[in-house]
């Protein structure tokens, strides 16, 4: 047997390939795998978290936000309102609808877990009556009632899941962030599926839906009034405004609805008791005890 002593060339374990290069494809690489586990974690997450029975999704409500700025005859408003509201809604019977209002001048509202509806001042003085309030109402709660806060919470467990392991320093303790009840991401499916739930509740409410455009119309000139700015997460992730104003007229086509009606003003003592709550907010945060 011969034994060879081949002469090796010179940079034959040397890539001709920039090091910059091999960098910015290690890093997509990274990154899409990053993606690709999120978004299977954060779908998993959020089909498990819809299993989970409605009382033990009250338990993990927040204190903070049970409270509420509205007095007694506004409380007791928007309360009549929405059981009005959700008797044109399949509401489950483990289900129990609670609106809340906060004075803040603060252009959102928004569906937590537990059942639990937030309304801002902010948005709800811009309404110009109670068919536009009812549609806005009968999204949060059409929200609750399809488990989409619940969902939303699971999907951000699963991403953070992802983030914390791939990225270092794991902090699980998601759950203990109020700040996540706040700013649930619902998609566009979700969103679409409450704008019609709510539609249908409108319509059984009043016989029409005249009326319910205007929120998307009060959306829209925020929008633009803001320019470039962003809107609320509540928004965010919202489908275009013509896109729901379209929407609208062709659910109303295809259940033949009516699109026009009489329109049911707010009460008299509306406006005072925004101003109430506005007063109630402000006292609460001079003295360190804010919504």
């Amino acid at each position: 047997m011969k034994y060879r002593n081949p002469h090796i060339p010179e940079g034959i374990n040397v890539t001709k390939r920039h090091p910059l290069k091999e960098l910015l494809i290690l890093l997509g690489g990274a990154l899409l795998l990053i993606v690709a586990l999120s978004w299977v974690f954060a779908e998993f997450g959020g089909g498990l978290a819809r299993l989970i029975p409605f009382e033990y999704e009250q338990a993990l409500v927040p204190d903070a936000l049970l409270s509420s700025d509205a007095d007694s005859e506004l409380d007791v408003y928007l309360t009549q309102l929405s059981e009005r509201l959700q008797k044109h809604m399949a509401i489950p019977e483990e289900i129990a609808i609670k609106v809340h209002f906060s004075g803040d001048d603060v252009f959102n509202a928004f569906a937590t877990l537990g059942g639990n509806v937030l309304l801002y001042r902010g948005l709800v003085e811009q309404l110009p009556h109670e068919n536009a309030l009812s549609m806005l109402l009968a999204h949060e709660i059409a929200h609750v009632v399809h488990r989409d806060p619940i969902v939303g919470v699971g999907r951000g467990v699963g991403i953070q899941i992802v983030l914390s392991t791939m990225l270092g320093n794991p902090d699980l303790n998601v759950l203990g962030n109020a700040g996540l009840y706040t700013q649930l991401y619902f998609n566009r499916d979700m969103e679409r599926a409450a704008d019609a739930a709510a539609l249908g509740a409108v319509h059984g409410l009043y016989g029409h839906v005249g009326g319910a455009k205007a929120l998307f119309e009060v959306i829209k000139a925020e929008r633009d009034r803001m320019g470039d700015g962003e809107l609320p997460a509540m928004f965010s992730s919202h489908p275009l405004d013509q896109q729901r104003l379209d929407a609208i007229e062709e659910m109303a086509r295809d259940n033949a609805w009516a699109g026009s009606g009489a329109i049911t003003p707010l009460p008299a003592a509306f406006a005072d008791w925004l101003k109430t709550a506005a007063l109630r907010t402000e006292s609460g945060r001079n003295t360190g005890n804010t919504h």
